[in-house]
C-alpha cells in the first residue's frame, strides 16, 4: 500500500566537535523512537576513515547493522571516503566531488521508506562538506531540527554555546541537547555545574544525559537499554517524530 504524502519527520544528530559521542547517540535516539513504534530509519551520509581490512567495521557498518535496517547502503551512507578528515579534505584526497543534490536526493528516498530517519553529521557544525557547504547548512537543507550532542564535562560550556549560536547565527532550527559521558571523568573534577549551567545560558531543552559505559561501540547490545532509559522519549516524539500528513 502507498503511504500518503507527509512531511518527513527525523532529526539530525550534530555534536560540539568530534568524538562526542554522535553515532552512539544516533544509535540510542533511532532505539528509543522505534521501540515506541515508530518506523525508524538512520543515515550518516558523510563518513571519513572507513576501513579498507577486511572484517573492519565504519561507524556507518555499525550503525545499520545495529539498527537493523535493510535500507540499500548508498542511501544510508551516500558518500565514503579513506582518510580520516574533514568530507571536503577527504574528498579532495580520493580525487573526488560532493554534491549536496545527491544527499538530499537520498535523505528523502530514505525519508519515503521510514516515517522518521535519524541522521548523523560528521564533526562539529562548521565542518566543511564543500567549499560553500558546511555541516550546519546540511542539516538546514535537509530541513530538520538539529539535536546537538555535547560532552557533560569541563570545558564543555564554551563549546556547547558557541554550537548553539553558530546555528543559530545560520538559521538552523535547534530541537535541543544530549549530553553524553564517552570518556570516565577526570579524577579529582566537579563537573556537576556544567550541564545545569549550559541550560540555564542557552535557554535549550535537554533530552536526557547519557552515561559513560565501557566497551562502546561493542558493548552496545549489553548497554542499549541503560542508554536509551537515559532519554526522554516522550520529549523527542513530541520534538522529533513524524510531523503529521503534509
Amino acid at each position: 500500500m502507498t503511504r500518503p504524502a507527509r512531511r518527513p519527520g527525523g532529526v539530525f544528530i550534530a555534536g560540539t566537535d568530534t568524538g562526542v559521542g554522535k553515532t552512539i547517540v544516533t544509535a540510542a535516539v533511532a532505539a528509543a523512537l522505534n521501540a515506541q513504534g515508530l518506523d525508524t530509519g538512520v543515515m550518516k551520509p558523510l563518513a571519513t576513515g572507513s576501513p579498507d581490512q577486511a572484517g573492519a567495521l565504519s561507524d556507518t557498518d555499525w550503525l545499520t547493522s545495529v539498527a537493523g535496517l535493510g535500507d540499500p547502503p548508498d542511501l544510508i551512507a551516500p558518500y565514503r571516503f579513506r582518510t580520516a578528515a574533514a568530507p571536503l579534505v577527504a574528498a579532495a584526497r580520493d580525487g573526488r566531488t560532493i554534491e549536496p543534490a545527491r544527499i538530499i536526493e537520498a535523505f528523502q528516498a530514505l525519508a519515503a521508506r521510514h516515517d522518521c530517519v535519524v541522521v548523523e553529521g560528521i564533526g562539529g557544525v562548521l565542518v566543511p562538506i564543500t567549499p560553500d557547504l558546511f555541516v550546519a547548512d546540511l542539516a538546514k537543507q535537509l530541513g530538520l531540527p538539529v539535536l546537538v550532542v555535547a560532552r557533560a564535562r569541563l570545558g564543555s560550556i564554551n563549546h556547547t554555546l558557541m554550537t548553539l549560536e553558530c546555528l543559530r547565527n545560520r538559521g538552523v532550527a535547534i530541537g535541543g541537547l544530549i549530553f553524553n559521558h564517552p570518556s570516565p571523568a577526570a579524577a579529582g573534577t566537579d563537573e556537576s555545574d556544567t550541564v545545569p549551567t549550559i541550560l540555564r545560558l542557552s535557554g535549550t531543552r535537554s533530552f536526557g544525559e547519557l552515561p559513560h559505559c565501557e566497551g562502546l561501540p561493542a558493548s552496545w547490545i549489553r548497554h542499549r537499554d541503560q542508554l536509551v532509559a537515559r532519554l526522554d522519549v516522550q520529549g523527542l516524539l513530541e520534538t522529533f517524530g513524524v510531523r503529521g500528513l503534509a
